[in-house]
Order: C-alpha cells, then structure tokens, then sequence
C-alpha cells in the first residue's frame, strides 16, 4: 500500500490520457468554481487569444461585458470598440495589467504617453493599436485616456468573472517611469529612443507580484468578483533575447504557468483553466498548430471553448448555440477561407515580425 493507490484516475497519465482521443480527454477534473451561463457576467483581457474567448462567449450564449461601446454614428472597426470589454487592446504582460489597473482604481495617477503619426492624428501609446482612427489632437488622446480608466474599473460594476490570458514576459519599459509598453515604440506607432524605452524580460518572482498584485487590486475593490487565469498557447513572434525564438518561448509560457499556478493556489477566489495545456500538450500532437508551428487552428480554439463550457459551465455540445458557424458555412459545408477570417484576431505583436 502507498499514497498512490489513493489517487483518484485522473492523476495518472494512462487513465486521463491513455487512447483517448483530444476530445474525450478530462482537460480539467478539479475545478475550484463553475458559472452560469444566465447568472455570470464576463469581461476578458490579455493577448490575442483572449479574443477567442470573448467572441466564442457571445456566440454560445454567454454574458459578456462591454464598458466601451461604440456611439451609433461611429464606426466599430475603425475605433476598436468590443474587441476586448473596454478599450484596451492586447495586454501581453502583467505588469500591464497591473499598472492599467492601478491608474484605473486611483492608485497611481493616469499614465500619459502620446505620439503624432505622419498623417497628424495622435496615438496613446499604452493602447497604439487598440484605437486604430486615432485622436485629432492631443488634448483628445488625453481627455479619451482618461475615460478609458473610467471604463476599466466600470467594467467590474458588471462583470463577475474577469477572465485574464497570460501572454508574455518579454517588455518594453519607459526608462524615466518604468511603466510598460504593450509594444515596443516605433513598432506599431511612436518612434524608438534608446534613451527612452528599455528592454525587460520579466522574472518569476516579477511575474509574480505583478500577477499576485493584480487579483488582490480587483479582489480589494470588488470582493464577489472571480478570476480565472489561462495562458496563451501562441508562441513568441520575435525574441530580444540572445537565444532562439523556441528557447524564448518556453522560457516564458514556463513562467507565466507556473506565475498562474502559484497565485491560484494562493488565492481562494482565482482559478486557472487548461486552454494552454490543451493545445500544447504532447497528447495534441502538434495537431491544434497551424503550419507555422505557432498560430492556434480554428480546430484548436473550438475544442477548447467546446471544452471550456462543458466542464466550466455544464453546457453539452447540444446545447450550444452555433449561429457564428453558421455564418461561415456554404451551403452547409465550412469554407475554410470563412472560417480562418471568422477565427483571425487583432494580434499587435505580430508586427514585430514584419
């Protein structure tokens, strides 16, 4: 007799994975909390894959929270409105996420840092992609800043989960305030100045407290609030680091699981679900890739959502409204063209490639 005799079937590789296929696979045995499709409000933050989740959510019936919304005569696309539950756009690092939500709950005054595109409109360049038309003036870039931060900390009067993806650990910082960048200046907007902008690759123990900081800001404000962490399963674009791009990712994803892991342990009210695991696991095969062995498959993302509302809401297959698919289908037959467009998300780091 040993400890192990005691465990329940999941805990062993052969019984949880064994010859299952991926859908037949209990991704997430323990979980600490479940939600109501009718009962739970959603908002969403983090990197691109957090996309999937926001749109699968509406799709299939779930109630998701949009502070930002777009006024009738404006143009959704153009000004980024719904992408994610206020204006934010990606959010690859926690320290991000941190310092966005101190400045939104009056702990630290708004963080200001602007710059003039070449056709004369100004851009935030703590969201440089996430407002795409731009601002007209400075004065307007400021005075929309500021409500942005209103709109954050409204999305909380709402929301009940706040569902955050984990996306980085490589940074840019401001080297006077050392406030982050969601992208490095000069990329997506602004102009690189190495006396101004510097290169962070973020710890453990900074992830950490950056993620730890995070839960306990949103938990002191709003106590019925839960969180549910997930790490993105898409790999780093480029790397600063001298060392391959592979090595970069999973030096990164490894920190930013076990940064999830440990706070969820530590935390009575935040919980972590497995959309990481269940792309990049060895029991996948590399199948949920699409041929650059980075970006996640229309096929990935479903299975994930598929399961995400079979163990998290007790919401089957049968019950699932598909109406977004629906859209996408030729004659009742998916059009792969369709369906990537359908799946294809704003992805800020992807220009790093360019």
């Amino acid at each position: 007799m040993n400890p192990y005799k005691k465990l329940e079937p999941h805990c062993f590789w052969t019984k949880q994975v064994g010859n299952n296929t991926t859908s037949e696979i209990d991704y997430d045995p323990f979980p600490k909390f479940t939600f109501s499709r009718e009962n739970d409000a959603f908002a969403t933050a983090g990197s691109c894959f957090a996309q999937h989740f926001a749109r699968e959510l509406k799709a299939r019936g779930g109630r998701y929270t949009v502070s930002e919304v777009a006024h009738p005569l404006m143009s959704k696309e153009e000004n980024g409105w719904g992408t994610f539950s206020a204006r934010y756009g990606n959010i690859y690092s926690v320290k991000q996420l941190r310092e966005l939500l101190e400045q939104s709950f009056g702990r630290r005054k708004p963080i200001i840092d602007l710059a003039q595109r070449p056709d004369g409109r100004w851009v935030d360049l703590l969201r440089p992609r996430a407002v795409p038309l731009g601002f007209s003036s400075s004065e307007e870039a400021i005075a929309d800043r500021v409500f942005h931060l209103s709109q954050v900390r409204r999305i909380f009067e709402t929301a009940n989960v706040f569902v955050f993806t984990l996306g980085l650990t490589e940074i840019w910082t401001n080297v006077a305030d050392g406030y982050a960048y969601p992208m490095c200046p000069g990329t997506a907007a602004g102009t690189y100045n190495p006396d101004e902008h510097e290169f962070k690759n973020s710890s453990f123990p900074e992830v950490y407290d950056d993620l730890m900081k995070s839960c306990e800001l949103i938990h002191d404000q709003y106590p019925d609030c839960k969180i549910l962490l997930t790490v993105s399963p898409v790999m780093l674009v480029a790397s600063m680091e001298q060392r391959g791009a592979i090595q970069s990712s999973m030096v990164s994803k490894s920190i930013l699981r076990l940064a999830a892991d440990v706070v969820k342990n530590e935390l009575s009210y935040v919980d972590y679900f497995p959309s990481f695991e269940i792309i990049s696991g060895p029991q996948a095969k590399g199948q949920f890739f699409k041929d650059d062995a980075r970006d996640v498959t229309p096929a990935g993302v479903m299975c994930v959502m598929d399961y995400f509302f079979k163990s998290r809401m007790h919401i089957g297959s049968d019950d699932i409204i598909r109406s977004n698919v629906d859209e996408h289908k030729n004659e009742g037959t998916p059009d792969i063209a369709d369906l990537e467009a359908y799946f294809e998300v704003e992805c800020d780091e992807i220009l790093l490639g360019s």
